[in-house]
């Protein structure tokens, strides 16, 4: 009898059948209650951080110390845990950790929407250039967990903003945005590349709230006149491969007319993000990259800008097209039910034929 081909059969048709990605409808969590909410526009508070990087205004980048590497990462995790256990005492806690690592933890309700949010910024006393940190109070109920990251702010053509609004429109569904605190620099060292530094604490931020089957998106710019031939956007996961969420953010910008380039190993390689740090580490933890390098005609160009970050806010929000279609419950059991039909009859056919 052809049990076993059967069971396997099924076995298959119902594995086919699941979402690839699970998402929760009604279990998103809400901000934890007992923290003190400083209401005011989030957009003041960037501007903030945006008027201290290091390069725009006169200063030095200093390096960290390993208990400052360590700091940070029981902060992060106090932060993370808060969020998604809505758990003031955590919040708390990084509120504390922070302040000895001259860090402020602002709980920011934005009067211009409504949203809350975390903001981990340095003391306006020091100025290190060690980046802030902003993480929605809320969590999507979404199975894919986004992290929006500018590591060359200003050098890179106000990535800063760009990628801040793509964070704020998506709301909830980006759980952190990290900016670097200095800009880039171009010397043989590439001292403050944050995009290409193993130790930072930018790099500390990125590998805290990387996660396997998570979404880095990072918001880099390049200069056209530099790359006459290059398309309005070029896209990479940093080794030439395609990942599902850089598939769906290339479809949306294609669809608002925005030309797209990706990076397959050889073409546009010069953009390709192959020496990327946080792309690296995202590969190694099962997570999608997306290094995204947007021409600055798009930069510059009111109605390009906005179609740009449009189109990844609406991917973002699609859930970049996750879960996979679900196969209706009803195929498994015609299946079942044809092969049932086929095992009976070769059994009954069995029987009439003589041993």
């Amino acid at each position: 009898m052809p049990i076993i081909p059967v069971i396997i059969l099924l076995v298959i048709v119902s594995t086919f059948s699941l979402p690839v990605h699970h998402s929760s409808v009604n279990t998103s969590q809400l901000p934890p209650t007992g923290i003190t909410w400083v209401t005011k526009p989030l957009q003041q508070v960037y501007n903030v951080i945006q008027n201290r990087f290091i390069g725009l205004i006169p200063g030095n980048y200093t390096e960290p110390s390993s208990s400052d590497y360590s700091m940070m990462s029981t902060i992060l995790g106090f932060i993370d845990t808060g969020v998604s256990q809505s758990d003031a005492g955590s919040i708390l806690s990084a509120s504390n950790v922070a302040a000895q690592l001259e860090y402020q933890l602002i709980p920011v309700n934005d009067s211009a929407t409504g949203n809350k949010y975390y903001v981990l910024m340095e003391n306006t006393t020091v100025n290190r250039g060690w980046g802030s940190y902003l993480f929605t109070a809320e969590r999507s109920p979404s199975a894919t967990p986004v992290i929006i990251e500018a590591p060359h702010p200003v050098t890179d053509f106000n990535s800063q903003q760009i990628a801040y609004t793509i964070f704020t429109s998506a709301y909830p569904h980006v759980t952190a945005l990290l900016v670097s605190g200095v800009e880039r620099t171009f010397g043989p060292n590439g001292q403050t590349d944050m995009a290409h530094r193993t130790q930072s604490i930018f790099e500390t931020a990125h590998e805290a709230f990387t996660k396997f089957g998570s979404v880095i998106i990072q918001i880099h710019g390049f200069d056209a006149s530099n790359h006459p031939t290059e398309p309005m956007v070029v896209l990479s996961d940093g080794d030439g491969g395609i990942n599902g969420a850089l598939q769906a953010i290339a479809s949306h910008l294609e669809a608002a007319n925005l030309s797209v380039g990706i990076f397959d190993g050889f073409t546009h390689e010069k953009l390709g993000a192959q020496k990327n740090i946080q792309g690296r580490y995202a590969r190694a933890f099962g997570a999608g990259f997306v290094h995204s390098e947007i021409s600055s005609i798009v930069v510059y160009n009111a109605t390009l800008i906005t179609q740009y970050e449009n189109s990844l806010t609406q991917s973002i929000l699609n859930n970049f097209g996750f879960p996979a279609y679900q196969i209706d419950i009803k195929i498994p059991i015609i299946a079942l039910g044809i092969m049932s039909f086929f095992f009976v009859a070769g059994y009954r056919l069995s029987k009439t034929r003589p041993d």
